[in-house]
């Protein structure tokens, strides 16, 4: 369900949101144990997150979901604990028949932009199974062109309008016509409106439950080949937000986005080891700014671009895995 052409552990930015997930969770384990919880999510071939938030939470239950069989066999074949359960199933009948029983993290990890209201439906079919304190992570295509290419010869404020009208026949009456507008019908801003198409899914899928509410942590968006935009929220009792936050200084954190703000970007760039080893020794202490003139030279042609893949490397360099040949 989550296949891609790049190989998994080669594609850093997604690695990087994946880092900065394990953070959060560190940060919500302060509140509640996250070992006692279920994780459910599209493990692909390799069950890579699952090897992950297994080491780090010592989670036992946990559940991977696929509808392709080939993949489903690849699996089983690389499962790396017993601990995981491989379902053959596509998501929307997995969500119809799951009965929430503990403490759950979900992770809805989507690429196909042709499914995108179902994957909405999906999202908020969810968030009405959970209950306090169960985490939701989703992610969604979020490159404009795969909506809509721009024809040849055509204005952009042409193809931005029909980029609107189509996102609006997707989704129907789950579409935020009052939040998204037509300027964001652009490959930079179009996260920034699936930001907004989420929010108002969220809004209408709680707003039956007035003891609780989506509460949004963390949104990133980033390319790997492909746009992509990733939201996790929590389900809270709304008596309860004060002292979650104090108790896991999320709203501290410098990742974290609890108001629905625009999507932070994902864009380091592949640095040798030298250059990140040099950049890291003037961490966390100075600034992009200061790094670049000491570094001589730029990451792109553009330096204004340049300066923006390193001011990304600065937020996430914690994050930022480390790519290496090794004999087996």
């Amino acid at each position: 369900m989550s296949g891609t052409s790049i190989p998994y552990h080669l594609r850093q930015n997604k690695a990087i949101d994946r880092y900065a997930f394990m953070e959060l969770l560190s940060k919500i384990d302060k509140f509640c144990d996250i070992s006692e919880y279920s994780y459910i999510g599209f493990g692909g071939h390799s069950l890579e997150d699952f090897k992950y938030i297994h080491s780090y939470f010592r989670i036992f239950k946990m559940i991977s979901i696929e509808e392709d069989e080939e993949v489903y066999k690849r699996q089983k074949f690389n499962q790396p604990h017993n601990c995981i359960d491989c379902f053959l199933k596509d998501s929307s009948n997995f969500i119809t028949d799951f009965q929430r029983t503990d403490g759950t993290i979900i992770w809805l990890d989507y690429t196909k932009p042709s499914d995108l209201r179902n994957q909405i439906e999906e999202f908020q079919a969810v968030i009405n199974k959970l209950l306090p304190f169960d985490v939701i992570k989703i992610t969604l295509n979020s490159h404009a062109a795969s909506y809509l290419p721009a024809q040849p010869g055509a204005k952009s404020d042409e193809i931005q309008k029909l980029r609107l009208e189509e996102l609006r026949r997707r989704l129907g009456d789950i579409f935020p016509s009052a939040e998204v507008t037509t300027d964001m019908m652009t490959q930079k801003r179009f996260p920034e409106a699936l930001c907004l198409v989420l929010k108002f899914a969220a809004n209408l899928a709680t707003q039956g439950r007035r003891d609780v509410s989506f509460q949004p942590i963390t949104s990133f968006s980033y390319s790997d080949g492909q746009e992509m935009l990733t939201v996790t929220g929590i389900i809270l009792e709304k008596e309860q937000e004060i002292s979650f936050f104090n108790k896991t200084n999320i709203k501290q954190w410098e990742l974290s986005n609890t108001n629905w703000r625009k999507p932070q970007r994902i864009n380091v760039s592949n640095l040798t080891v030298k250059e990140r080893l040099y950049i890291d020794a003037l961490l966390p202490n100075s600034d992009a700014e200061v790094i670049q003139e000491k570094l001589g030279f730029l990451f792109d042609k553009n330096e204004n671009l340049s300066l923006e893949m390193l001011k990304t490397y600065v937020i996430f360099y914690r994050q930022s895995p480390f790519f290496s040949r090794i004999l087996i």
